[in-house]
């Protein structure tokens, strides 16, 4: 038990540094991004916010907890006995590329990786259920492969988002993240993880359990750790295995599709009182939001590269560039 509890604490360790909670209400898309950029960083580690349900949102977030064998001789939850892989209550899941999900009186949205938008309904809408809004957030969104065509979408932190899709791409990363060391480890060490289960949502916090095997013995019980979702399912895409949702919190829980995809026509107004509809095509002259956007693209990139120094002297180059706009447009007026 020792060794994966030991593997298991170095993501406890990184996300401790990593993010740290503070309280969250609903916020306008602009406000999310901008509460990003603020992000501040410590001691090498960049700190941020945790969001991790599809409701109102709050700062919740559950850690890697391991609850050994020797404190619990009755009832372990650490050791998973009674584990069977094709549990009825559990279906495989499938990785929807979203980048973030939106809830509102106008309906549930999720913005997809290449700009569609998917306009879905909730599940149990019709039912006078309580339906949450809140504004756009990153989010994971598994969708369920036992033909319910239900999406269960996750708010989580905005980093795990694009780590998580960046692994689905395979996009190489010059340093290793900690999902790839996580993996590393367990397989030194022994030991491989068999499934993940998305299993419950507690308020408004989903919970995830991931199973480990000792590898060559099939006479060993299987251990269950409890797992932060966002942390649960990239590791599972990193040691391709697979991802089960329990089906009841998705039926619950869960968003259906309405609509096809589509992308939503974008449009800006010049000075002559002009409005562009295809904005593939860059307004003539100097562009300072595309100036703003390419610092924003590179400080991301160093975030997800954990080159945390290179994203601090881009965060301070990014508030010198707003601050001297702004001057700029006061002396303009």
């Amino acid at each position: 038990m020792a060794v994966p509890a030991a593997a298991m604490s170095l993501l406890h360790n990184h996300t401790s540094a990593g993010f740290r909670q503070t309280k969250l209400g609903p916020c306008t898309f602009g406000s999310a991004r901008n509460s990003l950029l603020k992000t501040t960083i410590s001691r090498g580690a960049m700190v941020s916010r945790c969001a991790p349900s599809p409701a109102p949102v709050k700062s919740t977030s559950s850690r890697f907890s391991m609850r050994r064998n020797s404190r619990m001789s009755s009832n372990s939850e650490s050791m998973a006995e009674n584990f069977s892989e094709d549990d009825e209550e559990y279906a495989d899941s499938s990785i929807v590329e979203a980048l973030e999900v939106k809830s509102g009186f106008d309906g549930f949205t999720i913005k997809m990786r290449d700009g569609n938008v998917l306009k879905c309904v909730h599940n149990r809408s019709t039912e006078g259920g309580y339906l949450p809004v809140y504004a756009p957030q990153p989010a994971i969104v598994l969708r369920l492969n036992d033909g319910s065509n239900l999406l269960l979408p996750i708010i989580v932190l905005e980093l795990p988002s694009i780590m998580l899709l960046e692994a689905v791409r395979n996009v190489n990363i010059s340093r290793p993240t900690v999902y790839q060391v996580m993996s590393e480890m367990l397989e030194v060490s022994g030991y491989k993880a068999k499934v993940v289960r998305v299993t419950k949502r507690v308020n408004d916090a989903y919970f995830a359990r991931i199973y480990l095997v000792k590898d060559g013995d099939d006479a060993a019980a299987p251990v269950s750790l409890d797992v932060r979702p966002s942390d649960a399912i990239n590791l599972a895409v990193r040691c391709k295995i697979p991802i089960q949702v329990n089906k009841q919190l998705a039926v619950g829980d869960g968003v259906r599709i309405v609509s096809e995809p589509e992308k939503l026509p974008s449009s800006i107004a010049t000075k002559s009182a002009q409005f562009i509809i295809d904005m593939d095509k860059a307004l003539p002259g100097d562009c300072e939001d595309a100036k703003e956007f390419i610092i924003i693209r590179d400080m991301y990139i160093a975030a997800v590269e954990e080159r945390f120094i290179d994203a601090a002297k881009l965060r301070d180059e990014l508030q010198q560039f707003r601050t001297h706009n702004r001057k700029d447009s006061q002396k303009q007026t």
